[in-house]
């Protein structure tokens, strides 16, 4: 059951279920309205996969449309399939009815190349910004020898402000966002979720006697039980398209819609949420709640000559990505208090926009 797993998320999950100390990452609102619904959380499950992924781009004649990138589709599913069904066994593992709150994120790894030519930007705007001439920080195509001159600038300047020793340069300091350097093509895929179980032992895993997964909220997933419908699973579907360079270009004087172009994310999308579809089907669901599409650029060819525009020479590799939870209905729908407006007096935007 949970051979997949790794040594010290056996122990955790086998220490939790011992201890009957659960961990969660509800809020303290989501947290009671769970209990609320009728169940008790067990503790934070997860889920990973590090995975490799090659864009093979096709040959298409001249003027063709756009086309899937079928393997490239079916890889990044697989890398999110595993994630998820590591999670679903680490909640079967703490003998959970469900997981709410799921979260499923990508972490892409930065082409090496490109991850250079931010810093030797980053560079040349300190280099300008305290002085130095703008010619001295022009490389052309010599750019990658940019450490040499940066470090030559930084000692510098150091040696005129009187700093002994001379400090790390703020290109080479810790990033203030995560950074993962997984290596070019490769990407984290990561399931996180609270594993939930039914208070009065009723049976709410799914047709394949497996944990429900929903990335509902408490709050959504207190709403849903209490008018009379459950999570059955977390359901999703991707599609992969390569779009040709031609169908990115129009004539920059006109105001046109790109209509090959938009056909092109139009397909990518039903094909996305017909995959959807069936997985809710094969949950015997009746319904999807919360569903939400994503859009990611997985790969192109950089050049840094080029940056920002190396889709008008290469075309784009675009996933288009679809989630929500499948529910069916229990029949023990309940009575809702009748909503009524709240005007907060502590809005965040308000409290802006008066400082």
């Amino acid at each position: 059951m949970v051979d997949d797993l790794p040594q010290h998320a056996r122990e955790r999950l086998s220490d939790m279920r011992a201890r009957k100390l659960f961990t969660s990452d509800l809020s303290v609102s989501e947290f009671l309205l769970v209990k609320e619904a009728g169940f008790d959380p067990l503790g934070l499950v997860m889920g990973s996969s590090i995975y490799q992924i090659t864009p093979n781009i096709p040959q298409l004649p001249a003027n063709a449309p756009g086309c899937e990138l079928v393997d490239m589709t079916k890889a990044l599913y697989h890398a999110r399939e595993l994630a998820m069904n590591r999670l679903e066994e680490e909640a079967d593992a703490l003998g959970a009815d469900g997981i709410v709150g799921v979260r499923l994120t990508v972490k892409l790894g930065r082409p090496p190349a490109k991850q250079q030519w931010d810093f030797y930007r980053e560079w040349q705007d300190w280099a300008r910004g305290v002085g130095f001439p703008r010619s001295s920080t022009m490389l052309g195509q010599n750019w990658q020898y940019w450490p040499n001159v940066a470090q030559d600038m930084w000692v510098h300047y150091c040696g005129q402000l009187g700093w002994h020793p001379v400090p790390p340069p703020p290109w080479a300091r810790a990033r203030t966002q995560t950074a993962y350097g997984l290596g070019q093509n490769v990407a984290e895929f990561r399931a996180i979720g609270c594993a939930v179980r039914h208070r009065d032992g009723e049976n709410y895993r799914n047709v394949h006697g497996k944990p429900f997964q929903s990335d509902l909220s408490g709050q959504d997933f207190w709403t849903l039980i209490r008018t009379g419908y459950r999570p059955v699973g977390f359901v999703m579907g991707n599609c992969v398209y390569y779009v040709p360079p031609h169908l990115l270009q129009a004539v920059p004087t006109e105001s046109v819609e790109l209509a090959a172009y938009t056909h092109a994310l139009y397909d990518a999308r039903e094909l996305a949420t017909e995959r959807l579809q069936d997985e809710a089907e094969a949950l015997q669901a009746t319904g999807i709640v919360g569903v939400t599409f994503a859009e990611r650029e997985h790969s192109y060819t950089f050049a840094p000559w080029n940056a920002g525009n190396a889709a008008l020479m290469n075309g784009e590799i675009i996933e288009l990505f679809v989630v929500g939870t499948a529910v069916i209905p229990t029949g023990r729908a309940g009575d809702l208090a009748q909503p009524f407006l709240v005007l907060s007096a502590n809005d965040e935007a308000a409290t802006e926009q008066t400082e």
